[in-house]
C-alpha cells in the first residue's frame, strides 16, 4: 500500500492489520469519513452492479438537481469497505481532462506501460493494459462531467469502473444508481454523530428544516457543533437568511437551503475570523481541484486584502484558518492534505458573495496564483506546482484577468502541457489566450501586435505543430514571426523574433521547404550570433537547426563542420556526459553516418548512447533518436542481427512515445523496414514499409520529400520480393517528383534514380538501365564524392550494366576496382561486399534524418 493514512484506515475497515495483505496499489482515494451514515442498501446494490456489468455511474436522484447528496461519500465508502476485493484502487478526479489523462500516466507508471511523452497516447497505453490485466482493479472517477472527453478515457473491459457525477446524460450510457436524500432516522444519526450536545428533537427539526439533504446536514451540524449555537437559535438564524435569499432568487428549494447555510457561515466568520472567511472567498474563483495550503503560502507575497495576507504571510494563521473551515464543515483536507471545497459551496459563493466582496476576492486569486506561479516550465521541479495551478485558471478567468502577471500564468501553463505531453489541452489553452488577447484593444501587451498576444501565437503554433495541424501551424508561426520582425517594439534583433524563427524553420522542413528553413536559420544564426555571442546555448542551438537544414539537404560535410564545432564548444565548458554536449555528439554521429562514414559513426554513438539513455531513460526523445542513429549504423557496417534487434527496440519505444502517424514513428517504422529486408525477413518487411508509406502520404502529401523517401525503400522491398512492375511504378514517381521538389544532384534522388536503373535491369531493358547507372554514378561522384559507399554502390551497379550489354572486359575491369574499394570502405566481410563479388546488385535505400 502506498499511502501510510490509507493502510490505518483500511485495515480498520478489513479487519486486523496484520491478518489481511495490503493492497498493492492504492491512491488518492479520499480519507475515509468517520461519520459515514447508512447506505447499507446503495452499498449493496452498487456491489451488485459492479459484478453485474462491471462499470456504475452515481448519480443524484433527479428531483435533486446539482447533488449534495453523497455521490462521493458513497463512492468512497464502497473503496474502503470492498478493497479486499482488489489488487489496484486507483482515484481520478475527473473534472478536468488534463487531471485525468495525468491520472492515467501515472497508474501507467505504477502497472510498468511503456512513458510516452502524449498524454492521450500513455492514456491508451494504461486503457489497454487494464484491459488486458488479470488483476482485480477498480477506478473511481470523481465528479465526471463532459461525457464526450471523458468516455474514450475508461477502459473497455477487465475491471470496475464507479463513476461520480451531476451531469443525468450519464445515465444513457450505464445503468444508474440514484443516490437520493437520507431516510430521517439516518439524518438524525449523522447529526448526533457531529454533535453529542443535540438533542434527538433537535436533531429531528434539524433534518426536517434541511430536507434530509446530507451535505447540507454535514455543514449544518458541524457549523453549529464549532459556534456552539442552540439549535432552535441557529435554526431562527438560517430562516433569516433563507427569507432574504428567496425575496430575490428563484431556485431550487435544496440550493436555496445551501446557500443560506453558506451566507450564515460567512457571516459568522466574517465577525470571528476574517482571514478565515478571505479565504473561504477565495473558492467562488477557484476549480473544483483541491488546492494545497503550500501553493497558497506561494502566493504570500501578492498584493491581497489585509486579512487573507495576514494568513498568507503567517503559516499558523493559515494552518489556523484551513482548520476552522474544516470545524465548519465548509471544506475537507484530501488524502495528501489539500484543501478541497464542495462543487455546491464553491457555486452558491459565486452566486451569493455581493458585487464588492466577489471583486475583492476575484482579484485575491488572480494575484495569489500568479504569485505562486513558479515562471517558465523547462524545469521539471516546477511541474508539479504548475499541475496543481492548472485547473483553477478556467474558472479564475486568468485568460480574461486585468493582471498580466495572471495572464502570463497562462503562457507557462502552455508550455507545462506541452512539455507534459498534453498536446490537446495545450493546444486549447493557447487558442482561448490568442483569440482573446488578439480582440483586446487600448492595453498594453495585448491587442493583435502585442508582447503576450504574439507569444501566445507562437506557442499556439508549436502546439498545433506537435499535435499534427501542420498547415495551420506552419501559417501561424509565419505570421507571428512577420509580425515581431517588422513590430516597432522588438524587430529583427529581439529575443522574442529570434525565438520565433526557430519556430518557422521546422515547419519549414515538415512542409519539405527544406532550402527556405535554411535561409531562414542562417539568418537567424548570423543574428543569434551578434546578439548573445559564439559560445551562448542560445546560438548553439540556433547553429543545430541550421545544421539539421544542411542534412535534410544532404550536406553532411557542411553539417559536421557545424556540429564539429559545437562539439568543441561543449567539451571546452561541460563536464564528458553533460546532456548537451551527448546530444551534440549525437548530431555529429548522423553526419557521419551521411558522409557514409559508418564504422566512425557507430563508434561515436555507441560511445554516447549509455551515457544520453542513463541520464534521459529510454523514452526521451532525443534517446530514441540516438537508437535510430545506432539501429542504422549497425546496419550499414553489416551487423544485420544486431541492428535488428536495436531497430525493433526503437520503433516499440517509439510508437509507444508518439503513436503512429508522428514523423519520428514513421521513420521508425521504416528502419526497421530496411533492417527487416537486409536480414531476409521480406514479408515483414513488406508489411511496415506498405504501412509507413500509406501514413506517410496521409500525413504529409505525396509529393513531400519523405513520402517520396519511403516509396524508394517501399520499391527496394518489392523488387527483393520479385514485384518488379509494382517497384517500378513507385521509382518512376518518386524519381520524377524528387527532381522537380530537390533538384537532380539531391541524394533522395540520386537514390530514386539508381532504385529505377535496377527496375530497368530487373525488367531487362539493359541498354536503358546501363544509362542511368552510369549518369547517377556520375553525379554520385561529384555530390557524394568517389569514396562514398553510395557512389561505389553506383559503380557496381554500372559496371555490371556494362557486363550485361556485353561489355565484358570494361565490366569486370570496371567491377573488380569497385569490389575492392567498398571492401576498404566496408570490409571484405561485408553482405554488400560479397555480394557483388557475386554479380548481385546494390540497394541505395534512404534513412532521412529528422527534421
Amino acid at each position: 500500500m502506498t499511502d501510510p493514512r490509507a493502510a490505518t484506515t483500511l485495515a480498520a475497515g478489513r479487519g486486523t492489520a496484520g491478518q489481511e495483505e495490503a493492497l498493492r496499489i492504492w491512491e488518492g482515494v479520499p480519507l475515509r469519513n468517520p461519520a459515514f451514515t447508512g447506505r447499507e442498501m446503495l452499498l449493496l446494490t452498487l456491489r451488485q452492479a459492479l459484478d453485474r456489468k462491471s462499470k456504475a455511474s452515481v448519480l443524484p436522484h433527479a428531483l435533486h438537481g446539482m447533488g449534495g447528496v453523497g455521490k462521493t461519500q458513497l463512492a468512497v465508502e464502497f473503496a474502503y469497505r470492498f478493497a479486499e476485493r482488489y489488487d489496484v484502487v486507483w482515484w481520478i478526479p475527473a473534472e478536468h481532462q488534463t487531471v485525468v489523462l495525468q491520472s492515467l500516466r501515472e497508474l501507467g507508471r505504477r502497472l510498468g506501460t511503456p512513458e510516452t511523452a502524449n498524454l492521450q497516447q500513455a492514456a491508451s497505453l494504461v486503457l489497454d493494459e487494464l484491459t488486458r490485466s488479470t488483476q482485480r482493479w477498480l477506478l473511481i472517477y470523481d465528479n465526471a462531467s463532459n461525457l464526450d472527453d471523458l468516455v474514450k478515457l475508461i477502459p473497455s473491459g477487465g475491471g470496475h469502473v464507479i463513476l461520480t457525477s451531476r451531469n443525468q446524460t450519464w445515465s444513457d450510457v450505464w445503468d444508474p444508481i440514484e443516490v437520493d436524500v437520507f431516510d430521517r432516522p439516518e439524518s438524525i444519526e449523522l447529526v448526533r454523530k457531529r454533535s453529542v450536545d443535540v438533542t434527538l428533537e433537535d436533531a429531528e427539526r434539524l433534518a426536517e428544516r434541511l430536507g434530509d439533504l446530507p451535505l447540507a446536514l454535514d455543514q449544518a451540524a458541524s457549523c453549529q457543533a464549532e459556534t456552539g449555537i442552540p439549535v432552535p437559535e441557529y435554526l431562527a438564524q438560517l430562516d433569516e437568511h433563507m427569507r432574504a435569499l428567496t425575496a430575490h432568487d428563484q431556485q431550487s428549494e435544496s440550493l436555496s437551503t445551501i446557500a443560506a447555510l453558506v451566507r450564515l457561515s460567512l457571516e459568522r466568520l466574517r465577525a470571528d475570523a476574517p482571514p478565515t472567511a478571505e479565504l473561504l472567498e477565495l473558492f467562488a474563483f477557484l476549480g473544483a481541484e483541491p488546492i494545497s495550503g503550500g501553493l497558497l503560502r506561494r502566493g504570500r507575497d501578492a498584493d491581497v486584502s489585509a486579512a487573507l495576507k495576514s494568513a498568507l504571510r503567517d503559516e499558523t494563521r493559515l494552518d489556523r484558518a484551513i482548520r476552522k473551515l474544516n470545524r465548519y464543515g465548509l471544506s475537507k483536507p484530501d488524502a495528501n492534505s489539500k484543501i478541497q471545497v464542495h462543487r455546491l459551496f464553491q457555486f452558491v459563493l459565486r452566486d451569493q458573495l455581493g458585487e464588492e466582496a466577489a471583486e475583492r476576492s476575484r482579484t485575491n486569486v488572480h494575484r495569489v496564483l500568479a504569485s505562486a506561479n513558479p515562471g517558465y516550465a523547462k524545469n521539471a521541479e516546477t511541474w508539479q506546482t504548475h499541475a496543481e495551478i492548472g485547473p483553477h485558471i478556467e474558472p479564475a478567468g486568468l485568460v480574461d484577468s486585468e493582471l498580466l502577471d495572471a495572464r502570463r500564468v497562462v503562457l507557462d501553463q502552455v508550455r507545462y502541457l506541452q512539455l507534459i505531453g498534453d498536446l490537446d489541452g495545450s493546444r486549447k489553452l493557447a487558442e482561448s489566450a490568442y483569440q482573446s488577447w488578439s480582440k483586446v484593444e487600448g492595453a498594453p501587451l495585448l491587442g493583435p501586435e502585442g508582447e503576450l498576444t504574439l507569444l501566445a501565437g507562437s506557442q499556439l503554433a508549436v502546439s498545433l505543430r506537435l499535435s499534427g495541424f501542420n498547415e495551420r501551424a506552419r501559417t501561424l508561426a509565419d505570421e507571428v514571426f512577420a509580425r515581431l520582425r517588422s513590430s516597432a517594439a522588438f524587430g529583427p534583433d529581439h529575443e522574442h523574433t529570434l525565438n520565433a524563427a526557430t519556430e518557422v524553420g521546422p515547419n519549414l522542413r515538415v512542409a519539405g521547404l527544406f532550402r527556405e528553413a535554411l535561409e531562414l536559420d542562417k539568418d537567424t544564426v548570423a543574428r543569434t550570433r551578434r546578439l548573445f555571442g559564439d559560445e551562448d546555448p542560445d546560438t548553439l542551438m540556433a547553429l543545430g537547426n541550421l545544421a539539421v537544414n544542411e542534412r535534410m539537404l544532404n550536406n553532411f560535410a557542411g553539417a559536421h563542420k557545424i556540429d564539429a564545432e559545437a562539439v568543441q564548444t561543449w567539451q571546452q565548458t561541460v563536464s564528458e556526459n553533460d546532456i548537451r554536449l551527448l546530444f551534440a555528439q549525437t548530431n555529429l554521429a548522423r553526419d557521419l553516418y551521411g558522409m557514409g562514414r559508418y564504422g566512425e559513426a557507430l563508434a561515436l554513438q555507441r560511445n554516447v548512447f549509455p551515457p544520453f539513455r542513463e541520464q534521459l531513460g529510454s523514452h526521451h526523445p532525443n534517446v530514441l533518436l540516438a537508437a535510430r542513429t545506432l539501429a542504422i549504423t549497425l546496419r550499414k557496417v553489416g551487423r544485420y542481427s544486431d541492428a535488428l534487434a536495436v531497430a525493433e527496440e526503437h520503433y516499440r519505444g517509439t510508437i509507444n512515445r508518439y503513436g503512429e502517424d508522428h514523423e519520428h514513428s514513421l521513420a521508425a517504422a521504416m528502419t526497421l523496414a530496411n533492417t527487416l529486408r537486409v536480414n531476409d525477413d521480406l514479408v515483414r518487411a513488406k508489411d511496415f514499409a506498405d504501412n509507413a508509406t500509406s501514413r506517410y502520404l496521409r500525413v504529409f502529401g505525396a509529393d513531400h520529400p519523405l513520402t517520396l523517401a519511403a516509396m524508394v525503400n517501399f520499391a527496394i522491398v518489392l523488387r527483393a520480393l520479385d514485384e518488379n512492375d509494382r517497384a517500378r511504378k513507385l521509382d518512376e514517381r518518386s524519381q520524377a517528383q524528387m527532381i522537380d521538389r530537390l533538384g537532380q544532384t539531391h541524394g533522395y534522388t540520386l537514390c530514386a534514380t539508381s532504385g529505377l536503373a535496377n527496375d530497368l535491369a530487373a525488367a531487362g531493358e539493359s541498354a536503358e538501365a546501363r544509362r542511368l547507372s552510369e549518369a547517377v554514378l556520375a553525379t554520385s561522384r561529384g555530390t557524394r564524392g568517389p569514396e562514398h559507399h553510395y557512389t561505389l554502390a553506383c559503380a557496381v551497379n554500372a559496371a555490371l550494366d556494362l557486363i550485361t550489354v556485353g561489355e565484358d572486359t570494361a565490366g569486370h575491369a570496371m567491377l573488380d576496382q569497385a569490389t575492392a574499394a567498398l571492401a576498404e570502405v566496408l570490409g571484405e566481410e561485408h553482405p554488400e561486399v560479397v555480394g557483388a563479388r557475386e554479380q548481385h546488385r546494390i540497394e541505395c535505400d534512404i534513412e532521412p534524418p529528422p527534421t
